[in-house]
């Protein structure tokens, strides 16, 4: 008699088969980043017309966002100008990704798992976080990661976004420049795991920009969209981009994974499979 499938396994399935479901669409049919953005909430069962002012303004916030990156994303790409990786599809699959980041937790009954308040605001991070990219890479440190979060200001001050959360905001999209990732662990490393915590709700926003990039599943059509999107400015890192080896860098030293969630979800093994694979190719 074959073994039942843990919760744990049948979260991350769902995981792998919701990012692949976005990508059915994309970008003839697709329902629009506002739509993944309601799924999300409806996943977690977040009732918007329920929530107090201060978490309606974050939940309102946040559709706005959605619908200006659509907006602007149809634009573009009508243009032939929408980045090949930091687009519209990769915004939805942050916000998948961080949806069953959170469920991961409510399963384990951590600390400030379930609020809707805070689960609002990681989805809000995650609907920012690349605000109006340009595509490619720093020219240095923090670059594109400063300019969302001063076009987001303005947006955030004129739909009441409470100042505690507009901070939050502000410090965990600065946070998601790759040369923050380590420090940002190690940081958190030593503070009791809660949601609400500013250590681990910036680490749960880094796992979320990078899981899609991490799974087996979607791993290479990623690295492929990221390294055209590199090929103008960086060819070289376009190409190098591809080489096994750069998937085990990736892998060993970027797509770091240290919550609670990601445990449960046995990220480390899932790296850890591919990284035995990559060797065996160099």
């Amino acid at each position: 008699m074959p073994f039942a499938a843990s919760p744990a396994n049948h979260l991350l399935a769902s995981l792998e088969s919701t990012l692949q479901n976005l990508r059915q669409p994309w970008p003839a049919q697709w329902p629009g980043l506002e739509r993944v953005l309601e799924r999300c909430w409806q996943r977690l069962d977040i009732d918007c017309a329920a929530q107090p002012p201060r978490t309606a303004a974050l939940l309102d916030w946040s559709r706005q966002v959605a619908s200006r990156i659509e907006r602007d994303g149809q634009r573009l790409h009508a243009q032939g100008h929408e980045p090949d990786y930091h687009n519209r599809l990769h915004i939805a699959d942050t916000l998948v990704c961080m949806t069953h980041l959170l469920l991961a937790l409510r399963m384990q009954s951590q600390p400030g798992a379930g609020q809707a308040h805070l689960e609002a605001l990681c989805l809000a991070i995650m609907a920012g976080h690349d605000f109006a990219h340009p595509g490619g890479s720093n020219a240095f440190p923090g670059q594109f990661e400063t300019l969302a979060v001063q076009a987001l200001e303005p947006l955030m001050r004129e739909a009441g976004v409470d100042k505690r959360d507009q901070e939050v905001l502000a410090h965990c999209i600065l946070l998601t420049d790759p040369l923050c990732v380590k420090s940002a662990h190690q940081a958190a490393a030593s503070v009791p795991f809660h949601l609400g915590e500013l250590q681990w709700m910036t680490v749960l926003v880094q796992e979320a920009d990078i899981l899609a990039s991490t799974l087996p599943e979607t791993q290479q059509s990623l690295t492929q969209a990221l390294s055209r999107e590199w090929m103008p400015s960086n060819p070289d890192a376009a190409a190098k981009l591809l080489l096994p080896f750069s998937r085990m860098m990736f892998l060993e030293h970027a797509a770091l994974f240290s919550s609670p969630a990601s445990r449960l979800l046995q990220l480390h093994e899932v790296k850890a499979r591919q990284v035995s694979d990559l060797q065996s190719q160099l």
